[in-house]
């Protein structure tokens, strides 16, 4: 759909709770439209994507039970790590259930993407915002 076509299409957009998902730059263009009608209230919005404002060093992963390893950048999620190496990671947040991604660092640290808050051994994180810092073991 064509955000131009929202008043021809759904006159009462402007009153309607309104949730959206998908890519990243569709998004934003649905926050800048709902902004500037004065209703970003109105918006609920799940992304699948991250915005990595938080990189940092990188290091070897190791995904426990498997053996397998791969060593990354500090902007590589978990899961994409995982998923490059043949690693079965739970995840949810591409079909909208998010949460489902959480496995337990069992050496090392990581880091959360978003905010920069670095995990440790015993924590869980979210393979798709969480990336290395420094060599860690993911308990998969």
């Amino acid at each position: 759909f064509s955000l131009a076509r929202l008043d021809e299409l759904y006159p009462d957009w402007r009153e309607r709770e309104t949730w959206a998902c998908g890519p990243a730059p569709m998004l934003d263009a649905i926050e800048n439209h709902w902004k500037n009608a004065g209703v970003a209230d109105k918006l609920n919005i799940e992304r699948f994507e991250v915005e990595r404002s938080a990189i940092g060093e990188g290091g070897t992963v190791t995904f426990g039970t498997t053996g397998r390893t791969l060593t990354v950048d500090g902007a590589t999620s978990l899961l994409e790590a995982g998923e490059s190496v043949g690693v079965q990671l739970p995840f949810g947040c591409r079909m909208g259930i998010c949460q489902t991604c959480v496995v337990t660092i069992s050496a090392g640290h990581a880091r959360d993407l978003r905010n920069g808050d670095e995990r440790q051994p015993g924590d869980k994180v979210q393979t798709c915002i969480s990336a290395a810092a420094g060599d860690c073991t993911l308990d998969i």
